[in-house]
């Protein structure tokens, strides 16, 4: 059993009971705030890795093939982004389950029991809802190599991405597929009234 100090503020064990499930187009909206502000991040930490990284293999930044032929297209880059991207979700996720997409719509990442994640089932949570992405963008590459569609439906492969989302709309307890696998939920919490001044 979870420790009772690792309780999200103002949890108690039965509280995934009381408070009700999000939304779909809460999510939908909380996705994509947290979306542009990973961008964001993406950008500060490109800049970091490639810094040293020309430095190391000694690249001529005006040559913009030679980047797309080396490791900043490849596998150690994607990894150092794949790191980047959990950690930026799971340092939100252990500490008060809300990003600040979760906190604009006033909701909470949790476990089941009412209880804040650790860094394990921040990982877990975040290869299940990652997944169907890879894939999408796995998808998306084989549709440009192949021209498999015209490219006004070229991007439609990334509906792939949202099918962990999409299954709120089917299942009975609004849970997504990411909610299922990782024994996590995402819950509206209620506003604490606005404090009157004493005048």
């Amino acid at each position: 059993m979870s420790n009772p100090k690792n309780t999200v503020s103002g949890s108690t064990g039965n509280e995934p009971k009381q408070l009700s499930p999000a939304s779909f187009f809460k999510l939908l909206g909380c996705w994509l705030y947290d979306f542009m502000l990973l961008c964001a991040v993406w950008l500060v930490a490109g800049i970091v890795y490639i810094i040293p990284a020309q430095m190391l293999v000694q690249l001529d930044a005006t040559k913009t093939d030679n980047l797309s032929t080396t490791e900043f297209a490849g596998p150690i880059f994607y990894s150092y982004l794949f790191f980047i991207t959990w950690f930026f979700f799971a340092w939100f996720w252990t500490h008060g389950g809300q990003t600040l997409g979760l906190r604009s719509w006033s909701l909470r990442l949790q476990t089941e029991d009412g209880y804040i994640l650790n860094w394990t089932q921040t990982f877990l949570r975040f290869l299940v809802s990652g997944t169907p992405w890879l894939i999408s963008l796995f998808a998306y590459e084989q549709v440009i190599s192949r021209q498999l569609l015209p490219s006004p439906y070229q991007y439609s492969v990334f509906i792939i991405g949202f099918i962990g989302l999409l299954w709120i709309l089917v299942d009975k307890d609004k849970r997504s597929i990411q909610d299922i696998l990782s024994r996590t939920r995402i819950v509206n919490v209620p506003k604490k009234p606005a404090k009157q001044k004493l005048y």
